[in-house]
């Protein structure tokens, strides 16, 4: 994984500029400006998965965009409803329980219980967010999202990878809040975006080496093309 390159790649692109201010200025917008900016984010992931030399993309196919936005939303909420289910679940013991002290400790028991499940369950999805994501990228259908053993494979066999990503991607919000604060707050709306194209760049290179595309026939050597149309004994 190239780390130094999430951060850089794109201030390689020619309109680096005119791309992020645009993305700051989208994130703006209530709502339709989250779908855009994460449909964008989607569209990065997609470049990067298919080893576009230039993988920033331009503001364009703004229907697009929305529309990954919007599924990826929709995958992520459904990912997200065990937690809504035991966030209730611990609540409203608790609310029913008001100042009776044996309402009280069996509510504190239900919140216990139920905490751990949620805290497990919140780390697991924290963790296969990335495979969620690139699945989705690959094809842009919400049924990919889901494909629950699939994602999980991708998350046990690049688990390593994933942290230093969840890590790195830390590090670059932090970097873009402290210049964001320099440049009186208003650059935080750019600064953030930038972070942004960091940690989606950086999760689009996880496990990259596996979706390497076949090397075309006509640039391997003369013994490599009679290797390959060898027909066997």
């Amino acid at each position: 994984m190239d780390i130094g390159k999430s951060f850089s790649y794109m201030f390689e692109d020619e309109k680096w500029i005119e791309k992020i201010g645009i993305g700051g200025l989208v994130s703006l917008i209530p709502i339709l400006g989250n779908f855009l900016v994460i449909g964008y984010f989607v569209e990065l992931v997609r470049r990067v998965r298919q080893h576009e030399p230039e993988p920033l993309p331009a503001w364009d196919d703004w229907g697009g965009k929305l529309a990954d936005g919007f599924k990826l939303f929709v995958v992520y909420l459904v990912w997200g409803l065990p937690l809504i289910i035991l966030y209730f679940l611990i609540l409203i013991p608790m609310m029913i329980a008001g100042d009776s002290d044996t309402g009280s400790t069996i509510a504190s028991l239900f919140a216990l219980c139920f905490g751990c499940f949620a805290f497990l369950y919140a780390i697991v999805l924290w963790l296969a967010s990335p495979a969620i994501t690139i699945k989705f990228a690959e094809t842009g259908e919400i049924g990919a999202g889901f494909q629950v053993g699939e994602i999980l494979n991708f998350t046990k066999s690049h688990l390593g990878e994933i942290i230093v990503v969840v890590l790195v991607s830390l590090v670059a919000y932090l970097i873009a809040g402290l210049i964001g604060a320099i440049l009186c707050l208003i650059g935080m709306i750019f600064t953030y975006f930038w972070a942004g194209l960091v940690q989606y760049h950086m999760m689009a290179q996880i496990g990259l080496e596996e979706a390497e595309p076949q090397r075309p026939l006509e640039t391997l050597s003369s013994q490599e093309v009679a290797g390959e149309l060898e027909e066997p004994e």
